[in-house]
């Protein structure tokens, strides 16, 4: 069910003990040479619709919050992005909103990397207004890690920035939106042995060369396709398990 397409009525009527409602949250950043800018809304509008279509009426979805935290991506001209004290602001006030309507199981369902910090402080501040509501945070390529890595044939890398999985999800989504004359691979690691185990905050452009983080020409629709499947079986074991009380 897609709450954007409902009247307050239909609302009204809802079991709320059966029903998880899914709140998407994305970007608006740049995507390399070849792909566009609305590249994370439009892969998690696709996961979700497609949630949608299997779990029927266990799912209430709203719509995919397109403005994210991308502040590393500002460097390359047209990425759009919130300070962190609005993205949190955001997304609090919108799962507020569906607490306060009595939908106490929630699914913030993020797809952006960007996002994941600020999804987490959201989730403090929603667990203090909201002590006994069941609000969960997932970055949909967390959830199926395991089957994504069964796909992805670059290893790591493959989860890049405009890489391998998403050149493949878009293929399979939007395949007019992709370049597939600017195709590139891009990005590098620290020399350090230690870069896996510590953090640094960087921009991407101290990272690549054209946006890009791994390898977009190992991309491909039937790869996307796959992935899609493998994210979607996983997302619909996790609702099942909201509404069994298992979390």
């Amino acid at each position: 069910m897609k709450l954007g397409e409902m009247n307050w009525p239909d609302v009204a009527e809802l079991d709320r003990e059966k029903i998880v409602a899914v709140f998407p949250i994305a970007s608006f950043e740049q995507h390399g040479h070849h792909l566009p800018f609305l590249t994370d809304t439009i892969e998690t509008m696709g996961v979700v619709d497609r949630l949608d279509a299997r779990a029927g009426d266990r799912v209430l979805c709203l719509p995919t919050q397109w403005l994210g935290f991308s502040f590393h991506h500002m460097n390359f001209g047209g990425s759009l992005t919130a300070t962190s004290e609005t993205h949190i602001h955001m997304i609090v006030e919108t799962v507020d909103g569906l607490v306060k309507a009595g939908f106490r199981r929630v699914l913030i369902l993020n797809g952006h990397g960007g996002n994941q910090a600020n999804q987490k402080v959201a989730q403090q501040i929603l667990k203090q207004k909201h002590d006994n509501a069941c609000v969960l945070g997932a970055s949909w390529w967390e959830v199926a890690a395991e089957g994504l890595d069964r796909i992805k044939e670059r290893g790591p890398t493959g989860s890049g920035h405009a890489g391998e999985m998403e050149t493949s999800l878009m293929l399979a989504l939007r395949p007019d939106l992709v370049r597939t004359d600017r195709l590139q691979d891009d990005g590098w690691l620290p020399d350090s042995v230690h870069g896996a185990r510590v953090q640094r905050f960087r921009r991407i452009d101290e990272q690549t060369e054209r946006g890009v983080y791994g390898h977009p020409t190992a991309g491909s629709a039937d790869k996307g396709e796959r992935m899609l499947t493998t994210v979607v079986d996983s997302l619909v074991e996790v609702v099942d398990d909201m509404l069994a009380n298992r979390f």
